[in-house]
């Protein structure tokens, strides 16, 4: 093993007195040519973390971690990997965490399955016989299949994997050519639903489906879409109150910035669906992330031509996360975000654990994301090199779909290599925690509807009274929803401890356990 492991794992009573208590924390060495990791909560399981360790001399190695919700390490496991394969995405579902690999380039070329129980480390293998050219966008898990959704000469198909079994089998359902799949969620239930973006020579409109876990159409409506709104982004809900829900963003005249948010309300047939629009000019803390006369600037503009009846057109990049069931309905999720690009092959920059060259780190960061967390192809970032984030937004719709309240919290010092969600929430009755991993500090904020109860923040504990951070590398890391209201926030940072002899400079993969009191 080339890792040298330094765990440290302690409760003690946080100094702010603030919400937030940093419980526990866990190190783990990174040498400056390690590759970096992935880590996963799993809710009371603990958390998983994993890498490729790019160790070829007896062929390709994978270490995989597994620590209970103390942040103890459980097991510590070494996967040999075909050379041949190349990693296509993971999941984690229940119990399990699941690895997909496809051996070559081809798209009809053969699968390998790894799943590995998160209780004790017991590694199963699946070879899976394939003869779909399948162009992979999308990957969700279910208790005993895996659904796979991506394009076959560019129209939208599902398959199944039945664990155990030898191929794929093809999921029913007619999709229109050239449609776009937005969205592919598992419910808990055990169904799951898929989200499409089609059209005929009418209109434009969403079509959710939702299967069971057999791949039997449940479930299949149409949400019809006006000429003037052009829908960028969809996530659809479980089932709530008798119907499901689907939020997204839509531009005017297919432009790849957002205008405003949407909720569809997905009715049973006989029933009128529900489809609202908001710009953001209709949200009271949208603009909360500007500086003040700017933000009234904007706001006056806006106010004029609505008055005389133009069309609003502020827009924004804007990432929906979810939407969820709330007291009054509907909680969305969103992040304001800009996209950066920079010009190829300028050379290397140094991340603080040796040089590095920022696409090989951007590679490794989307290579690292399942699937399903891949931004939608409607987002146009494909060719951005990195993301600043302005702003978290959260908006309480009811079940008329109009605005009950909405929210905001402003993002500092963020940047990632991939499109992700930076600001992770819990609601408990009418209160919604947020936080965020900014640098070396954690940001948080407590919200009551419309109202800020309180906005904070803390350092990143360290094990030791002694230690200082020289260097945090903001490439990859951010903060997790883990379970209750525990959060962990990872990252990498070059530690110095003066007093210490044997190890007076480390550099680490860290994660601290956040509660919310």
């Amino acid at each position: 093993m080339r890792y040298c492991f330094f765990l440290c794992c302690f409760f003690f009573v946080s100094m702010s007195f603030g919400q937030v208590k940093q419980t526990h924390i866990y190190e783990l060495e990174k040498k400056n040519t390690d590759d970096f990791f992935t880590v996963l909560p799993a809710g009371e399981k603990g958390v998983v973390i994993f890498r490729d360790t790019d160790d070829y001399k007896k062929g390709d190695k994978w270490q995989v971690v597994a620590l209970d919700t103390t942040l103890v390490e459980k097991w510590n496991i070494e996967l040999s990997i075909d050379t041949r394969y190349n990693f296509k995405g993971y999941d984690l579902k229940n119990s399990t965490i699941y690895f997909l690999f496809r051996r070559g380039e081809m798209e009809k070329n053969d699968y390998h399955l790894i799943t590995i129980s998160i209780d004790d480390g017991e590694v199963t293998r699946y070879d899976i016989a394939n003869e779909i050219a399948l162009s992979l966008s999308h990957l969700v898990m279910l208790s005993d299949r895996m659904i796979l959704a991506g394009y076959v000469n560019f129209s939208p198909t599902l398959v199944a994997y039945k664990m155990g079994g030898e191929s794929f089998e093809v999921v029913p359902g007619f999709f229109k050519d050239r449609s776009t799949i937005v969205d592919l969620r598992s419910n808990e239930n055990g169904t799951f639903n898929s989200v499409t973006l089609e059209k005929d020579y009418a209109a434009n409109y969403i079509k959710l489906r939702t299967y069971s876990d057999d791949g039997e159409l449940l479930f299949e409506r149409q949400v019809e879409s006006d000429d003037k709104h052009f829908v960028l982004s969809a996530k659809s809900s479980g089932f709530i109150d008798g119907n499901f829900a689907i939020a997204g963003t839509y531009s005017f005249r297919r432009s790849y910035y957002a205008a405003g948010i949407y909720l569809a309300i997905v009715k049973p047939r006989g029933q009128d669906n529900i489809i609202k629009y908001h710009s953001f000019a209709d949200l009271n803390h949208f603009f909360d992330y500007m500086k003040p006369k700017r933000a009234a600037r904007v706001r006056a503009r806006l106010k004029r031509r609505s008055e005389r009846g133009k069309e609003l057109n502020y827009t924004s990049k804007l990432l929906l996360h979810e939407v969820r069931k709330s007291k009054n309905g509907y909680l969305l999720a969103a992040e304001i975000y800009d996209p950066e690009y920079v010009e190829r092959g300028t050379g290397t920059n140094y991340n603080g654990f040796g040089f590095d060259d920022r696409n090989a780190i951007r590679n490794r960061n989307r290579a690292s994301q399942s699937y399903a967390k891949q931004p939608s192809r409607l987002q146009n970032v494909e060719d951005a090199d990195h993301f600043e984030y302005l702003e978290s937004i959260v908006v309480e719709i009811d079940k008329q779909g109009d605005i009950v309240w909405d929210n905001s919290m402003k993002i500092e010092d963020v940047e990632t290599n991939s499109l992700e969600q930076v600001v992770q929430l819990t609601q408990t009755g009418d209160m919604v925690n947020m936080i965020y991993k900014a640098e070396d500090e954690i940001k948080y904020q407590s919200v009551q509807q419309d109202s800020i109860v309180e906005v904070n923040k803390e350092p990143l504990k360290l094990p030791n009274e002694y230690d200082k951070i020289n260097h945090t590398f903001d490439g990859s890391g951010r903060s997790e929803y883990w379970y209750g209201n525990n959060f962990i926030v990872w990252g990498y940072h070059k530690v110095e401890n003066k007093v210490e002899t044997e190890s007076r400079n480390r550099n680490v993969l860290f994660i601290n356990k956040v509660v919310f009191k």
